[in-house]
């Protein structure tokens, strides 16, 4: 891969992949920051379309800004985006996954009133079953089974705390918040027989930014860290020089797995704006995985797709 696989500054990216197309969204891209979400498409995760706006906050009475961290998924022939929206959390449907998004509800499905911590980052799973879960959180991750339609979401049954078991296996209790062991940004993805839970660690504006990740036989949990000896469970992290590594995305391509994220460059040219980057993951073994950054393409010849 080379990187970066946008022009556009970008970060905290979401992967829906449906049948050999991938579509993208993200914090940023468009032209109006903090105020619409944008898709990319690709066939091979390095070409990339240029950004169609999905979703504009002036069609959303309730939505001003704070545009952040979408989640997208496929059910019942539908397509659904999860965005934040003033530290609140919506769900928009559309009959096409790059389509013009329209919000179910007309409210927040989770507001930022309704929990302790901030109602941010959602994300989606589904099982063999075609049951959907959805997961959310900065500084605690919830998840439980919610129910879409074009007309209603709902979520169901039980509420559990992902992070809360994160933390026991650090033998550190969550009401002492660390960011090194949970802050935000969870992403889900089904490999083989189980499902990958990554997270982000620490803050966007730390260098140390980075993804950790656990196994689960089930969507809901518990999720068992790959720690001993030998290995910590860092997904991705900066090197030399390289900075802000963290809330990303994985997803299959040709059967190899990738990460996508944004980081942030060296010089901190472009202010605080991120660069969008791809990397292949490396099966260090069955539990264990890594991602190494790799410089940014010095020619910086972006391949966009029309």
């Amino acid at each position: 891969m080379k990187n970066p696989i946008l022009p556009e500054k970008a970060g905290d990216p979401c992967i829906l992949k449906h049948g050999e197309d991938y579509y993208m969204s993200a914090t940023g891209g468009g032209s109006s920051p903090g105020r619409e979400f944008v898709c990319w498409h690709s066939t091979d995760l390095q070409h990339w379309s240029a950004p169609r706006t999905i979703l504009d906050f002036r069609d959303i009475p309730w939505a001003q800004e704070k545009a952040w961290a979408p989640a997208m998924v496929e059910s019942g022939g539908y397509f659904y985006l999860a965005f934040c929206a003033d530290q609140q959390i919506g769900i928009a449907v559309c009959d096409q996954p790059a389509g013009t998004y329209r919000d179910v509800i007309g409210a927040p499905l989770i507001a930022k009133t309704d929990y302790d911590f901030q109602t941010i980052d959602p994300a989606f799973i589904k099982d063999d079953e075609g049951n959907v879960y959805f997961a959310f959180g900065q500084g605690k991750c919830m998840i439980s089974q919610i129910s879409l339609s074009p007309h209603h979401v709902e979520l169901r049954g039980e509420m559990r705390c992902l992070s809360d078991t994160i933390y026991s296996q650090f033998s550190h209790h969550p009401s002492l918040e660390d960011k090194s062991i949970y802050n935000e940004a969870p992403d889900f993805i089904r490999i083989g027989d189980r499902y990958l839970f990554s997270w982000a660690i620490y803050d966007v504006m730390d260098y140390r930014y980075a993804m950790r990740y656990a196994w689960s036989r089930h969507p809901m949990g518990p999720y068992i860290l790959p720690l001993d000896f030998d290995h910590d469970n860092i997904l991705l992290q900066g090197r030399h020089g390289i900075t802000g590594c963290g809330h990303a995305c994985v997803t299959e391509y040709q059967g190899e797995y990738y990460i996508l994220y944004g980081r942030h460059r060296k010089d901190r040219t472009a202010g605080w704006g991120r660069d969008m980057c791809c990397e292949k993951i490396t099966f260090l073994d069955r539990d264990h995985l890594l991602a190494v950054p790799s410089e940014l393409d010095s020619g910086e010849e972006y391949r966009q797709t029309p």
